[in-house]
């Protein structure tokens, strides 16, 4: 029996790396005969900078950033061998940075993915790539447009501050005088979610960051209003366009205001990876997330994996810190078999701190139904 596992990140948990571990720890003792490679998986989103780094294209570059609440910390982003950059968002925006009583996203900022940028194109980086992913933010982006050095006014001439909260203040957008509008910027990201809306930023991925059921509406008027301002300034109408709500709306903000291009993050990680050669020789396909639920369908790097591996004729299994859904549902987009990890009657917190030894011991529950 030959077996890839190609987990993603269990967000707040576990790296793809460490979540790979564990899962081939399980099966060197469920069926220590089976053909095991590894291979960690990403949209863009938490894990990217480690799995392009074990590839050897490059190098990581360690800077000062600021944190979702504007705290100083210690970010990286990656630069590759050709000198372009690829940043990830949740180095320096992430929800893994807050713990649970300081998520509040009419508060959080992306300033800090800002300050990544910045200091990537300091270092000669001419085309950045933004992984999208694991946000703490529901800014629309205007955090990192500020880190790049834009500045916002209300209609009192007063800066403001960008946050969540704040950006349906701002009536006018300056861009810094030594902007280099030949700077290309790319978007890496698989859900398709329009930046507002019943399926849009601040309902489907609010909740989750902190928001209250009148947060919720409230972020999302702002993001109205947001769309608005960007096609005032740039001329570039982008709320509608699928996956604009990625990252608590930054795609938007990166689209709106830099031009820049919107690609499948799971697409470009399949390619350089060589995933397809690799299912062309699978049996089973193992893979992992932190949640499997409604939101995967709009483009979860796992079930676009799964996909990919139907067509190679391979047995799929995922399993979820909770799964959350009807398997008929993700049987249809390439699922075998979905497996919930949290046992009931814990915490979440609980959980998240024991994720490795759970995920383990689901895996070794499981084993005897790939035989």
């Amino acid at each position: 029996m030959n077996i890839l596992i190609a987990p993603d990140s269990l967000k707040g948990s576990l790296t793809a790396q460490q979540a790979a571990s564990h899962i081939q720890r399980a099966l060197t003792h469920c069926i220590p005969n089976a053909e095991v490679e590894v291979l960690p998986i990403s949209d863009g989103g938490e894990g990217a900078l480690e799995i392009w780094s074990e590839l050897g294209l490059g190098r990581t570059v360690q800077v000062s950033a600021s944190d979702p609440l504007g705290r100083p910390i210690s970010a990286s982003y990656f630069k590759f061998n050709d000198g372009s950059a690829w940043v990830e968002l949740s180095q320096a925006s992430g929800l893994v940075l807050l713990s649970g009583e300081e998520r509040n996203p009419m508060e959080t900022t992306t300033i800090g993915t800002g300050e990544l940028i910045t200091h990537a194109i300091s270092n000669g980086a001419k085309k950045v790539v933004v992984g999208l992913g694991g946000s703490a933010t529901n800014d629309g982006g205007a955090g990192i447009l500020q880190g790049l050095g834009f500045t916002f006014y209300d209609k009192q001439g007063t800066r403001v501050h960008a946050n969540g909260g704040s950006i349906s203040r701002i009536s006018k957008i300056v861009a810094p005088q030594n902007w280099d509008d030949s700077i290309c910027f790319e978007v890496a990201c698989d859900v398709n979610n329009p930046l507002y809306g019943s399926n849009g930023a601040s309902r489907i991925y609010g909740p989750q960051k902190g928001a209250t059921p009148t947060m919720v509406e409230i972020l999302d008027q702002n993001l109205r209003h947001w769309a608005d301002l960007l096609y005032e300034t740039f001329g570039r109408r982008v709320d509608r366009v699928p996956g604009s709500g990625a990252a608590g709306g930054s795609a938007a903000g990166l689209l709106g205001a830099l031009g820049a291009e919107l690609k499948p993050g799971f697409s470009i990680f399949a390619e350089a990876l060589g995933l397809d050669e690799k299912l062309e020789v699978a049996d089973v396909v193992i893979t992992a997330e932190g949640m499997l639920d409604t939101q995967s369908l709009s483009g979860k790097a796992t079930l676009k994996l799964c996909q990919q591996a139907k067509l190679h004729g391979c047995k799929t299994v995922v399993f979820a810190g909770k799964v959350d859904g009807d398997s008929r549902r993700f049987q249809e987009v390439g699922v075998d078999r979905a497996v919930a990890i949290k046992p009931e009657g814990w915490t979440v917190e609980r959980s998240m701190k024991e994720a490795g030894d759970l995920l383990e011991q689901a895996v070794q529950n499981e084993y005897s139904s790939w035989k």
